[in-house]
């Protein structure tokens, strides 16, 4: 029996390594699909309304989206950990679920009361009639709907519906677009209703999917509330706190300084620098599991191998791409979204800089996870988010949308050093040093500030040149020496390094 054990042992080892990965491309397509499909409906969007309505658009989804943030996110990673468990051990997810309705209700609940009641105020801040504000509430029920269910399939390890769902949503909102005439969604409201249309209908598909009999109500104990509620308890902390450091924060301040115009511009901005720096978040998720395993094995000097010599030649290689990115932003804005929108070209070239910090953080936060220094995750979060407003209150007032944007690149750099500073105390390595590999954006950035016309491209893509060598030079990178140490990490990730067989690895 033993001897039959340890034959199939390999064989199911496999079968999860299999199961693991198709869960990985699952979601990694259906994220990368759904993005795509969003950038080609910001385009139409962006087009048909114009920056105004485009900045009154991103105010009335603001107001859904917060209301989701403090009401609904915080109890989602719970009920994915948890429904896991029940989902291996009974098939089924109804108790778990029946826990986080049991949650969500009283605090959703509360969040939609105080909009009813404060509709006329917020009807006049957001510019919209009355009616408007219902049409929100629908839109946050149709968003709740699609993160329930989406949650469904990621504690079922359905990572495909998963996906599905996101590319559904997006591609229906994509049909709403191209479909409806150009007077309907010309406005910010019926583009509203475009995107409550396309949650809600992809949401009834996936409770469809999902069958009736899995969503049957439950009696949880109380032993299961209080274990969802001590897990939750310091993500809705996190959560509410973190309304201070995200973009919604911004365009608050923004308000009240620029004109709707402005915000509409500095929304298109933020959302294509998003696209760009989701990169560094794929790049953080492969590298935590790789870490954890270092970490539990002591495996010191392979993890200053890692934070010295592979994060050099992945922080070169994202600075090259911002910088790419920073030289085709002045042209490539108003031609793809119009010319109505070619102040948001200065605020995109700005979060390029802002993206390296976002990768130095998001390449290091995984070693601070893997000692299971959450705290210290946390403590860097508030110091990050302290800055963001501070330095929004100081900088929108004289700068507007470039103001804002330099405040973001203070606070992720903020962020950065933090991080940096406590990988370096952890590893005894020199990490502080790899601050230095966003040079090449920063000194495209300061060229697309200070020069215009055909005079910016040919010095800036001089001095990044300059600045790319100068790095390899100081990092001495590309080495032979570099290629045998990286492949002896045995790293599944980028580049190819490392891609050893899985009977090597057995070894």
């Amino acid at each position: 029996m033993g001897l039959i054990d340890r034959t199939k042992r390999p064989e199911r080892g496999a079968e999860q390594l299999t199961r693991t990965w198709r869960s990985s491309l699952a979601l990694g397509a259906g994220n990368y699909g759904a993005m795509g499909i969003s950038v080609v409906t910001n385009v139409f969007l962006a087009r048909r309304l114009g920056a105004e309505q485009w900045g009154h658009l991103a105010l009335l989804l603001m107001a859904s989206q917060v209301l989701l943030l403090v009401a609904v996110n915080w109890t989602h990673a719970g009920f994915i950990r948890f429904g896991a468990v029940e989902f291996a051990s009974t098939g089924g997810v109804t108790e778990t679920l029946s826990v986080r309705l049991g949650i969500l209700w009283p605090v959703a609940g509360l969040g939609v009361l105080a909009m009813v009641i404060a509709r006329q105020p917020l009807s006049t801040y957001l510019g919209i009639p009355v009616w408007g504000v219902w049409l929100l509430l629908v839109q946050f029920v149709a968003l709740c709907a699609l993160s329930l269910v989406g949650a469904i399939f990621q504690a079922r390890d359905q990572m495909a519906r998963y996906s599905a769902c996101l590319i559904l949503d997006k591609a229906v909102m994509l049909a709403c677009v191209v479909a409806l005439p150009g007077a309907w969604t010309g406005h910010a409201l019926p583009a509203l209703a475009c995107y409550a249309a396309s949650s809600l209908s992809v949401a009834i598909w996936g409770v469809w999917v999902v069958g009736a009999r899995a969503l049957r109500p439950a009696r949880p104990s109380r032993a299961a509330y209080r274990q969802m509620l001590l897990f939750s308890a310091p993500l809705l902390l996190t959560s509410w706190a973190g309304l201070f450091g995200t973009s919604w924060f911004d365009l608050v301040i923004l308000k009240w300084y620029v004109p709707m115009s402005g915000i509409g511009m500095y929304v298109l901005a933020a959302q294509l620098a998003g696209v760009v720096q989701q990169i560094t978040v794929v790049f953080s998720t492969l590298l935590l599991p790789e870490l954890s395993v270092m970490v539990a094995g002591g495996q010191h000097a392979r993890i200053r191998l890692v934070m010295e010599r592979l994060l050099p030649y992945w922080l070169l290689g994202t600075s090259i791409l911002f910088s790419l990115v920073l030289l085709g932003t002045r042209a490539g804005v108003p031609l793809v979204f119009g010319q109505s929108y070619s102040g948001a070209a200065p605020v995109l070239a700005l979060f390029m800089v802002q993206g390296s910090a976002l990768a130095l953080c998001n390449a290091c936060t995984p070693l601070v996870t893997a000692h299971g220094s959450t705290w210290v995750l946390t403590g860097i979060a508030f110091a990050s988010i302290a800055v963001n407003v501070v330095m929004d209150l100081l900088l929108i007032p004289g700068f507007g949308i470039k103001g804002s944007a330099l405040a973001t690149i203070l606070a992720f750099g903020t962020s950065a050093v933090l991080t940096l500073a406590f990988v370096q105390r952890k590893t005894g390595g020199r990490v502080l040093r790899l601050a230095w590999l966003g040079t090449p954006v920063f000194v495209v950035c300061t060229c697309f500030m200070l020069l215009d016309g055909v005079w910016f491209y040919p010095a800036a893509l001089g001095m990044g040149v300059i600045s790319v060598f100068a790095l390899v030079g100081g990092f001495r990178l590309f080495h032979a020496e570099d290629m045998v140490l990286l492949r002896g990490l045995q790293l599944r990730m980028l580049f190819g390094f490392g891609a050893s067989s899985p009977a090597e690895r057995s070894l």
